[in-house]
Protein backbone atom coordinates (compact mmCIF):
# COMPACT_ATOMS: atom_id res chain seq x y z
CA UNK A 1 0.00 0.00 0.00
CA UNK A 2 3.19 2.67 0.63
CA UNK A 3 4.62 1.59 -3.05
CA UNK A 4 1.24 2.66 -4.47
CA UNK A 5 0.37 5.21 -2.34
CA UNK A 6 3.56 7.53 -3.18
CA UNK A 7 3.09 7.27 -6.81
CA UNK A 8 -0.50 8.20 -6.55
CA UNK A 9 0.42 11.09 -4.44
CA UNK A 10 2.74 12.34 -7.05
CA UNK A 11 0.38 12.10 -9.76
CA UNK A 12 -1.54 14.32 -7.94
CA UNK A 13 0.96 17.07 -7.55
CA UNK A 14 2.31 17.07 -10.86
CA UNK A 15 -1.30 17.19 -11.81
CA UNK A 16 -1.89 20.36 -9.82
CA UNK A 17 1.33 22.03 -10.73
CA UNK A 18 1.22 21.31 -14.29
CA UNK A 19 -2.54 23.12 -13.84
CA UNK A 20 -1.22 26.09 -12.28
CA UNK A 21 1.37 26.37 -14.96
CA UNK A 22 -0.52 26.18 -17.75
CA UNK A 23 -2.54 29.04 -16.09
CA UNK A 24 -0.07 31.26 -15.38
CA UNK A 25 1.25 30.98 -19.09
CA UNK A 26 -2.49 31.73 -20.81
CA UNK A 27 -2.58 34.63 -18.24
CA UNK A 28 1.43 35.34 -19.24
CA UNK A 29 0.23 35.29 -23.01
CA UNK A 30 -0.04 38.81 -22.48
CA UNK A 31 2.52 40.99 -21.20
CA UNK A 32 1.63 44.87 -19.35
CA UNK A 33 5.05 46.15 -19.52
CA UNK A 34 4.52 49.59 -18.17
CA UNK A 35 1.37 51.70 -17.68
CA UNK A 36 0.84 55.34 -15.68
CA UNK A 37 -0.47 58.84 -15.55
CA UNK A 38 0.24 62.32 -15.90
CA UNK A 39 -1.94 65.65 -14.92
CA UNK A 40 -1.79 67.76 -17.54
CA UNK A 41 -4.62 70.18 -16.43
CA UNK A 42 -6.67 72.41 -16.94
CA UNK A 43 -6.57 70.82 -20.55
CA UNK A 44 -6.53 66.81 -19.16
CA UNK A 45 -5.06 63.66 -18.08
CA UNK A 46 -2.95 61.51 -20.26
CA UNK A 47 -3.10 57.74 -19.65
CA UNK A 48 -0.16 55.20 -21.44
CA UNK A 49 0.25 52.30 -21.61
CA UNK A 50 2.52 49.46 -22.80
CA UNK A 51 1.74 45.40 -23.93
CA UNK A 52 3.18 42.51 -25.75
CA UNK A 53 1.09 39.64 -25.98
CA UNK A 54 1.84 36.55 -28.57
CA UNK A 55 -1.59 37.20 -30.71
CA UNK A 56 -2.46 40.40 -31.55
CA UNK A 57 -4.11 42.97 -29.38
CA UNK A 58 -7.55 43.49 -29.73
CA UNK A 59 -8.66 45.85 -26.91
CA UNK A 60 -7.43 48.19 -24.31
CA UNK A 61 -9.88 49.61 -22.02
CA UNK A 62 -9.28 52.48 -18.86
CA UNK A 63 -11.62 51.67 -16.08
CA UNK A 64 -12.02 55.50 -13.95
CA UNK A 65 -13.53 56.42 -10.42
CA UNK A 66 -13.54 59.91 -10.12
CA UNK A 67 -13.47 60.99 -6.49
CA UNK A 68 -16.15 59.85 -3.88
CA UNK A 69 -17.93 58.94 -7.02
CA UNK A 70 -19.61 55.23 -6.98
CA UNK A 71 -20.15 54.68 -10.09
CA UNK A 72 -16.77 54.65 -13.21
CA UNK A 73 -16.24 55.51 -16.52
CA UNK A 74 -14.90 53.13 -19.25
CA UNK A 75 -13.04 54.71 -22.15
CA UNK A 76 -11.09 52.70 -24.99
CA UNK A 77 -7.74 53.42 -26.44
CA UNK A 78 -7.34 54.29 -29.84
CA UNK A 79 -4.43 52.27 -32.01
CA UNK A 80 -3.72 49.54 -34.73
CA UNK A 81 -3.68 46.27 -33.24
CA UNK A 82 -0.48 44.91 -33.14
CA UNK A 83 1.36 42.04 -30.69
CA UNK A 84 2.94 44.96 -29.18
CA UNK A 85 1.32 48.16 -29.13
CA UNK A 86 2.67 51.81 -26.93
CA UNK A 87 -0.50 53.48 -26.58
CA UNK A 88 -2.06 56.91 -25.17
CA UNK A 89 -5.15 58.21 -24.16
CA UNK A 90 -6.10 61.97 -23.28
CA UNK A 91 -8.65 62.37 -21.28
CA UNK A 92 -9.92 65.93 -21.77
CA UNK A 93 -10.95 68.02 -18.80
CA UNK A 94 -11.62 71.14 -20.62
CA UNK A 95 -15.16 70.07 -21.74
CA UNK A 96 -18.10 70.70 -19.35
CA UNK A 97 -18.88 66.74 -19.65
CA UNK A 98 -15.43 65.70 -18.79
CA UNK A 99 -14.63 68.04 -16.14
CA UNK A 100 -12.84 66.99 -13.03
CA UNK A 101 -11.94 69.55 -10.43
CA UNK A 102 -8.02 70.03 -9.41
CA UNK A 103 -7.31 68.08 -6.38
CA UNK A 104 -9.27 64.94 -7.31
CA UNK A 105 -8.25 61.61 -6.72
CA UNK A 106 -8.83 59.00 -9.45
CA UNK A 107 -8.48 55.51 -9.12
CA UNK A 108 -7.85 53.55 -12.40
CA UNK A 109 -6.75 50.61 -14.04
CA UNK A 110 -6.15 48.79 -17.18
CA UNK A 111 -7.68 45.73 -19.16
CA UNK A 112 -5.86 44.38 -22.08
CA UNK A 113 -7.47 41.46 -24.41
CA UNK A 114 -6.04 40.01 -27.85
CA UNK A 115 -7.62 38.07 -30.39
CA UNK A 116 -6.83 34.62 -28.50
CA UNK A 117 -9.21 35.54 -26.01
CA UNK A 118 -6.88 36.28 -23.15
CA UNK A 119 -7.45 38.98 -20.98
CA UNK A 120 -5.19 40.84 -18.40
CA UNK A 121 -5.51 43.62 -15.56
CA UNK A 122 -3.90 46.31 -13.75
CA UNK A 123 -3.91 46.30 -10.12
CA UNK A 124 -6.07 49.73 -9.12
CA UNK A 125 -3.79 52.62 -9.05
CA UNK A 126 -4.30 56.64 -8.12
CA UNK A 127 -3.35 59.34 -9.43
CA UNK A 128 -3.95 63.39 -7.75
CA UNK A 129 -5.33 65.82 -10.73
CA UNK A 130 -3.15 68.77 -9.55
CA UNK A 131 -3.57 71.80 -11.66
CA UNK A 132 -0.38 71.07 -13.81
CA UNK A 133 0.15 75.28 -13.70
CA UNK A 134 1.29 75.15 -10.10
CA UNK A 135 3.94 73.15 -7.88
CA UNK A 136 1.64 71.99 -5.03
CA UNK A 137 2.78 70.70 -1.16
CA UNK A 138 -0.09 69.82 1.23
CA UNK A 139 -1.57 69.75 4.47
CA UNK A 140 -3.61 67.01 6.05
CA UNK A 141 -5.28 66.30 9.24
CA UNK A 142 -8.20 63.62 9.87
CA UNK A 143 -8.75 63.23 6.31
CA UNK A 144 -8.79 66.21 4.67
CA UNK A 145 -5.96 67.12 2.43
CA UNK A 146 -5.48 71.34 1.92
CA UNK A 147 -3.28 71.58 -1.37
CA UNK A 148 -1.47 75.10 -2.38
CA UNK A 149 1.69 76.48 -3.69
CA UNK A 150 3.45 79.57 -2.58
CA UNK A 151 4.35 80.68 0.68
CA UNK A 152 1.10 80.39 2.32
CA UNK A 153 1.01 77.74 4.27
CA UNK A 154 -0.42 79.15 7.39
CA UNK A 155 -3.55 79.77 4.96
CA UNK A 156 -3.70 76.91 4.21
CA UNK A 157 -3.94 75.10 7.67
CA UNK A 158 -6.19 78.39 8.33
CA UNK A 159 -8.24 76.84 6.05
CA UNK A 160 -7.80 73.24 7.04
CA UNK A 161 -8.34 74.16 11.06
CA UNK A 162 -11.76 75.79 9.92
CA UNK A 163 -13.12 72.59 8.07
CA UNK A 164 -12.19 70.80 11.19
CA UNK A 165 -14.14 72.75 13.35
CA UNK A 166 -17.02 72.41 10.64
CA UNK A 167 -17.30 68.98 10.46
CA UNK A 168 -17.10 68.53 14.65
CA UNK A 169 -19.86 71.24 14.84
CA UNK A 170 -22.07 69.92 12.20
CA UNK A 171 -22.05 65.96 13.34
CA UNK A 172 -24.67 66.05 15.59
CA UNK A 173 -27.15 67.90 12.78
CA UNK A 174 -26.16 65.70 10.09
CA UNK A 175 -25.54 62.36 11.93
CA UNK A 176 -22.21 61.78 10.21
CA UNK A 177 -19.79 59.54 12.11
CA UNK A 178 -17.99 58.16 9.48
CA UNK A 179 -15.73 60.83 7.93
CA UNK A 180 -14.71 60.23 4.15
CA UNK A 181 -11.69 62.28 2.55
CA UNK A 182 -12.31 65.71 1.45
CA UNK A 183 -9.91 67.03 -1.11
CA UNK A 184 -9.08 70.85 -0.92
CA UNK A 185 -7.47 73.16 -3.52
CA UNK A 186 -6.27 76.42 -2.27
CA UNK A 187 -5.84 79.06 -4.94
CA UNK A 188 -4.26 82.61 -3.78
CA UNK A 189 -5.87 85.33 -6.23
CA UNK A 190 -9.03 85.16 -8.57
CA UNK A 191 -7.36 85.06 -12.12
CA UNK A 192 -5.53 81.43 -10.43
CA UNK A 193 -9.15 80.01 -9.54
CA UNK A 194 -10.93 81.06 -12.75
CA UNK A 195 -8.43 79.02 -14.72
CA UNK A 196 -9.41 75.98 -12.48
CA UNK A 197 -12.95 76.09 -12.66
CA UNK A 198 -15.42 74.52 -15.11
CA UNK A 199 -15.20 75.51 -18.60
CA UNK A 200 -17.87 77.87 -19.10
CA UNK A 201 -18.50 79.33 -15.38
CA UNK A 202 -15.00 81.00 -15.91
CA UNK A 203 -16.62 83.26 -18.60
CA UNK A 204 -20.06 83.93 -16.71
CA UNK A 205 -17.98 84.78 -13.14
CA UNK A 206 -15.81 86.89 -14.63
CA UNK A 207 -16.80 89.68 -13.50
CA UNK A 208 -17.94 88.19 -9.70
CA UNK A 209 -15.79 87.66 -6.87
CA UNK A 210 -16.22 83.45 -6.40
CA UNK A 211 -14.75 82.56 -3.61
CA UNK A 212 -15.10 79.45 -2.67
CA UNK A 213 -16.93 76.28 -4.51
CA UNK A 214 -17.95 72.78 -3.85
CA UNK A 215 -18.13 69.42 -6.20
CA UNK A 216 -20.23 67.68 -3.42
CA UNK A 217 -20.99 64.31 -5.37
CA UNK A 218 -17.22 64.33 -5.59
CA UNK A 219 -15.92 65.66 -2.57
CA UNK A 220 -13.55 68.39 -3.79
CA UNK A 221 -13.52 72.13 -2.99
CA UNK A 222 -12.05 75.18 -4.27
CA UNK A 223 -11.45 77.76 -2.21
CA UNK A 224 -10.20 81.01 -2.82
CA UNK A 225 -7.42 81.82 -0.24
CA UNK A 226 -6.50 84.99 -0.57
CA UNK A 227 -10.12 85.95 0.51
CA UNK A 228 -10.83 88.35 3.52
CA UNK A 229 -13.71 85.56 4.01
CA UNK A 230 -11.29 82.33 3.26
CA UNK A 231 -12.46 80.69 5.97
CA UNK A 232 -15.96 80.99 6.67
CA UNK A 233 -16.18 80.33 2.56
CA UNK A 234 -14.42 77.02 3.38
CA UNK A 235 -16.71 76.43 5.93
CA UNK A 236 -19.58 77.00 4.02
CA UNK A 237 -18.76 74.49 0.89
CA UNK A 238 -17.53 71.88 3.17
CA UNK A 239 -21.27 71.74 4.75
CA UNK A 240 -22.68 71.38 1.08
CA UNK A 241 -20.64 68.25 0.40
CA UNK A 242 -21.47 66.95 4.27
CA UNK A 243 -25.19 67.81 3.27
CA UNK A 244 -24.86 65.72 0.03
CA UNK A 245 -23.43 62.92 1.98
CA UNK A 246 -26.47 62.85 4.97
CA UNK A 247 -29.39 63.43 2.50
CA UNK A 248 -28.18 63.08 -1.33
CA UNK A 249 -30.12 60.18 -3.18
CA UNK A 250 -30.16 59.21 -6.74
CA UNK A 251 -33.73 62.22 -7.19
CA UNK A 252 -31.72 65.45 -5.85
CA UNK A 253 -34.47 66.40 -3.51
CA UNK A 254 -32.81 68.44 -1.32
CA UNK A 255 -34.18 71.72 -1.46
CA UNK A 256 -32.08 74.77 -2.32
CA UNK A 257 -33.74 76.45 1.21
CA UNK A 258 -32.37 73.86 3.36
CA UNK A 259 -28.99 72.97 1.48
CA UNK A 260 -28.03 76.84 1.81
CA UNK A 261 -29.74 77.25 5.21
CA UNK A 262 -27.72 74.14 6.18
CA UNK A 263 -24.37 76.01 4.75
CA UNK A 264 -25.02 78.97 6.84
CA UNK A 265 -25.60 77.61 9.94
CA UNK A 266 -22.52 75.67 9.85
CA UNK A 267 -20.61 78.77 8.39
CA UNK A 268 -17.90 79.98 11.30
CA UNK A 269 -17.76 82.99 10.09
CA UNK A 270 -20.39 84.31 8.10
CA UNK A 271 -20.33 87.50 6.36
CA UNK A 272 -23.27 88.99 6.50
CA UNK A 273 -26.06 89.63 9.86
CA UNK A 274 -28.34 87.64 8.84
CA UNK A 275 -30.39 88.57 11.60
CA UNK A 276 -30.37 92.34 10.40
CA UNK A 277 -31.46 90.89 6.75
CA UNK A 278 -34.43 88.83 8.31
CA UNK A 279 -35.58 91.64 10.47
CA UNK A 280 -35.20 94.05 7.40
CA UNK A 281 -37.62 91.87 5.17
CA UNK A 282 -40.37 91.57 8.20
CA UNK A 283 -40.30 94.93 8.99
CA UNK A 284 -40.59 95.69 5.30
CA UNK A 285 -42.99 92.91 4.39
CA UNK A 286 -40.95 91.12 2.25
CA UNK A 287 -40.69 88.05 3.91
CA UNK A 288 -40.14 85.41 1.57
CA UNK A 289 -42.67 82.26 0.76
CA UNK A 290 -39.10 80.07 1.54
CA UNK A 291 -40.11 76.42 2.18
CA UNK A 292 -42.28 76.83 -1.50
CA UNK A 293 -39.61 78.10 -3.52
CA UNK A 294 -38.05 75.43 -5.41
CA UNK A 295 -34.99 77.37 -5.93
CA UNK A 296 -33.09 80.88 -4.97
CA UNK A 297 -34.72 83.64 -7.07
CA UNK A 298 -33.06 85.22 -9.72
CA UNK A 299 -33.57 88.96 -8.40
CA UNK A 300 -30.30 90.10 -6.83
CA UNK A 301 -32.42 92.37 -4.02
CA UNK A 302 -33.52 89.36 -2.82
CA UNK A 303 -31.09 86.62 -2.74
CA UNK A 304 -29.82 88.30 0.85
CA UNK A 305 -32.94 87.43 2.15
CA UNK A 306 -33.48 84.27 0.92
CA UNK A 307 -29.95 83.77 2.39
CA UNK A 308 -30.85 85.09 5.39
CA UNK A 309 -34.82 83.03 5.94
CA UNK A 310 -33.09 79.43 4.77
CA UNK A 311 -30.40 80.48 8.23
CA UNK A 312 -32.94 81.58 10.32
CA UNK A 313 -35.33 78.77 9.48
CA UNK A 314 -33.31 76.17 9.68
CA UNK A 315 -31.73 77.54 12.82
CA UNK A 316 -34.90 77.41 14.05
CA UNK A 317 -35.10 73.67 13.50
CA UNK A 318 -31.90 72.54 14.86
CA UNK A 319 -31.86 74.81 17.88
CA UNK A 320 -35.19 74.62 19.07
CA UNK A 321 -36.90 71.51 17.69
CA UNK A 322 -34.13 69.73 18.26
CA UNK A 323 -30.85 68.24 16.30
CA UNK A 324 -31.99 64.49 16.29
CA UNK A 325 -35.17 65.28 14.15
CA UNK A 326 -32.63 67.02 11.57
CA UNK A 327 -30.65 63.93 11.58
CA UNK A 328 -34.09 62.09 10.94
CA UNK A 329 -35.28 64.76 8.32
CA UNK A 330 -32.23 64.13 6.77
CA UNK A 331 -32.29 60.24 6.07
CA UNK A 332 -35.72 60.43 4.61
CA UNK A 333 -34.57 62.55 1.61
CA UNK A 334 -31.75 60.13 1.23
CA UNK A 335 -34.20 57.34 1.60
CA UNK A 336 -36.42 59.05 -1.70
CA UNK A 337 -38.83 60.78 0.00
CA UNK A 338 -39.82 64.16 -1.14
CA UNK A 339 -39.54 67.28 1.49
CA UNK A 340 -42.84 67.39 2.13
CA UNK A 341 -42.96 63.46 3.32
CA UNK A 342 -40.24 63.88 5.26
CA UNK A 343 -41.27 66.69 6.92
CA UNK A 344 -44.15 65.18 7.71
CA UNK A 345 -42.95 62.17 9.04
CA UNK A 346 -40.07 63.75 10.99
CA UNK A 347 -42.32 66.83 12.92
CA UNK A 348 -45.49 65.32 12.14
CA UNK A 349 -46.68 68.71 10.42
CA UNK A 350 -46.87 69.84 7.00
CA UNK A 351 -44.57 71.82 5.33
CA UNK A 352 -46.58 74.97 5.46
CA UNK A 353 -47.02 74.47 9.31
CA UNK A 354 -43.59 74.80 10.01
CA UNK A 355 -42.95 77.52 8.00
CA UNK A 356 -45.69 79.48 9.82
CA UNK A 357 -44.40 78.24 13.30
CA UNK A 358 -40.97 79.47 12.73
CA UNK A 359 -42.70 82.69 11.25
CA UNK A 360 -44.82 83.22 14.73
CA UNK A 361 -41.53 82.43 16.49
CA UNK A 362 -39.53 85.45 14.53
CA UNK A 363 -42.67 87.32 14.88
CA UNK A 364 -43.66 87.34 10.94
CA UNK A 365 -46.76 87.57 9.80
CA UNK A 366 -47.69 83.95 8.88
CA UNK A 367 -47.85 82.50 5.26
CA UNK A 368 -50.94 82.15 3.28
CA UNK A 369 -50.54 80.71 -0.80
CA UNK A 370 -52.44 81.99 -3.00
CA UNK A 371 -55.58 80.09 -3.98
CA UNK A 372 -56.34 78.28 -6.93
CA UNK A 373 -58.73 80.62 -7.97
CA UNK A 374 -56.16 83.50 -7.80
CA UNK A 375 -54.17 82.33 -10.48
CA UNK A 376 -57.12 81.86 -13.40
CA UNK A 377 -57.35 84.75 -15.43
CA UNK A 378 -60.66 87.23 -14.44
CA UNK A 379 -62.90 86.97 -17.07
CA UNK A 380 -63.83 90.26 -19.74
CA UNK A 381 -67.31 90.29 -21.31
CA UNK A 382 -67.11 90.02 -24.93
CA UNK A 383 -68.45 92.84 -26.93
CA UNK A 384 -71.33 92.27 -29.47
CA UNK A 385 -69.57 92.52 -32.64
CA UNK A 386 -72.21 94.53 -35.55
CA UNK A 387 -71.85 95.17 -38.64
CA UNK A 388 -70.26 98.31 -39.62
CA UNK A 389 -72.11 101.01 -42.08
CA UNK A 390 -71.99 104.33 -43.20
CA UNK A 391 -76.10 105.05 -42.90
CA UNK A 392 -77.67 104.38 -39.06
CA UNK A 393 -79.82 101.41 -39.70
CA UNK A 394 -81.09 98.97 -37.10
CA UNK A 395 -78.38 95.90 -36.07
CA UNK A 396 -75.38 97.99 -37.33
CA UNK A 397 -72.69 100.39 -36.02
CA UNK A 398 -72.76 104.07 -37.99
CA UNK A 399 -69.12 105.57 -39.07
CA UNK A 400 -69.19 108.58 -39.53
CA UNK A 401 -67.05 110.66 -42.05
CA UNK A 402 -64.62 113.40 -40.37
CA UNK A 403 -65.15 115.78 -43.25
CA UNK A 404 -68.09 115.34 -44.77
CA UNK A 405 -70.90 115.49 -41.81
CA UNK A 406 -69.25 118.10 -39.52
CA UNK A 407 -68.51 122.07 -40.80
CA UNK A 408 -65.09 122.92 -40.90
CA UNK A 409 -64.82 124.93 -37.90
CA UNK A 410 -66.70 122.77 -35.91
CA UNK A 411 -64.43 119.60 -36.56
CA UNK A 412 -62.50 118.40 -33.41
CA UNK A 413 -60.67 115.72 -33.99
CA UNK A 414 -60.05 112.79 -31.62
CA UNK A 415 -56.74 112.55 -29.72
CA UNK A 416 -55.08 109.14 -30.21
CA UNK A 417 -55.04 107.11 -27.21
CA UNK A 418 -51.17 107.31 -26.07
CA UNK A 419 -48.59 108.63 -23.74
CA UNK A 420 -45.74 110.87 -25.02
CA UNK A 421 -42.79 110.94 -22.34
CA UNK A 422 -40.13 113.59 -23.21
CA UNK A 423 -36.48 112.47 -22.12
CA UNK A 424 -33.63 114.64 -21.35
CA UNK A 425 -29.83 112.95 -21.00
CA UNK A 426 -28.54 112.99 -17.77
CA UNK A 427 -24.38 113.74 -16.93
CA UNK A 428 -24.61 109.54 -16.56
CA UNK A 429 -26.15 108.90 -19.82
CA UNK A 430 -29.30 107.39 -17.71
CA UNK A 431 -32.94 108.63 -18.81
CA UNK A 432 -35.06 110.58 -16.92
CA UNK A 433 -38.86 111.30 -16.89
CA UNK A 434 -40.10 114.84 -18.53
CA UNK A 435 -41.74 115.96 -15.37
CA UNK A 436 -37.61 117.06 -14.12
CA UNK A 437 -37.76 114.34 -11.52
CA UNK A 438 -35.00 111.37 -11.84
CA UNK A 439 -37.09 107.92 -11.46
CA UNK A 440 -34.62 106.22 -9.10
CA UNK A 441 -33.92 102.67 -9.27
CA UNK A 442 -35.30 99.68 -7.21
CA UNK A 443 -32.06 98.39 -6.16
CA UNK A 444 -30.59 101.78 -4.95
CA UNK A 445 -33.42 102.25 -3.00
CA UNK A 446 -33.55 98.95 -1.53
CA UNK A 447 -29.76 99.42 -0.80
CA UNK A 448 -30.31 102.89 1.28
CA UNK A 449 -33.19 101.36 3.50
CA UNK A 450 -31.14 98.23 4.13
CA UNK A 451 -28.14 100.50 5.33
CA UNK A 452 -30.31 102.90 6.84
CA UNK A 453 -31.80 100.01 8.70
CA UNK A 454 -28.78 98.16 9.56
CA UNK A 455 -27.66 101.62 11.10
CA UNK A 456 -30.47 101.85 13.21
CA UNK A 457 -30.47 97.74 13.93
CA UNK A 458 -26.91 97.53 14.83
CA UNK A 459 -26.88 97.60 18.61
CA UNK A 460 -30.33 95.46 18.90
CA UNK A 461 -28.17 93.11 16.33
CA UNK A 462 -25.02 93.07 17.98
CA UNK A 463 -27.30 92.18 21.21
CA UNK A 464 -29.13 89.54 19.64
CA UNK A 465 -25.98 88.34 17.68
CA UNK A 466 -24.58 87.36 20.91
CA UNK A 467 -27.54 85.67 22.02
CA UNK A 468 -27.78 83.69 19.15
CA UNK A 469 -23.77 82.47 19.35
CA UNK A 470 -24.55 81.75 23.17
CA UNK A 471 -27.82 79.45 22.25
CA UNK A 472 -25.15 78.05 19.30
CA UNK A 473 -22.59 77.71 22.00
CA UNK A 474 -25.21 75.72 24.46
CA UNK A 475 -26.33 73.41 21.50
CA UNK A 476 -22.66 72.44 20.39
CA UNK A 477 -21.56 69.23 21.74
Amino acid sequence: MKIINVPIILLALICSFGFQGLISASSGDIEISSHGSASEFPEGIRFSIEVYSEDVVEEIALRMRIGQQKSGVYQYFEFEPEKKVVAELFWKTNTSSKYIPPGTILEYSFEVSDLAGNKRETETSQIVVYDSRFQWEEVEEEGINVAYHGPVESRAVEILDAIIQTMDFMEPVLGQTDRKPIRVTMYNNVSEMLGGMPPGSSTIRRELITEGQAFTKIGTLLVLGGGRLSEGTASHEVTHILVERAAGSIYNNIPSWLNEGLAEFGNLSPSFSYDVAVDFAVHSGRLLPITSMPSMPGDPEDVIMYYGQSMSIVEYMVVRLGPTKMVHLLSRLKSGENIDEAILSTYGISKLELENSWRAYIGAPLYEPPTEASYLPTPMPRSEVKVFSLTPQAGSTAVESLTGNVPQDEMVLEEPISVTVKLEETTDGRSCGGLGQSIPDGSVLLLGSLLLFVGLKRPFSQVHGKLNRRNRQEFKP
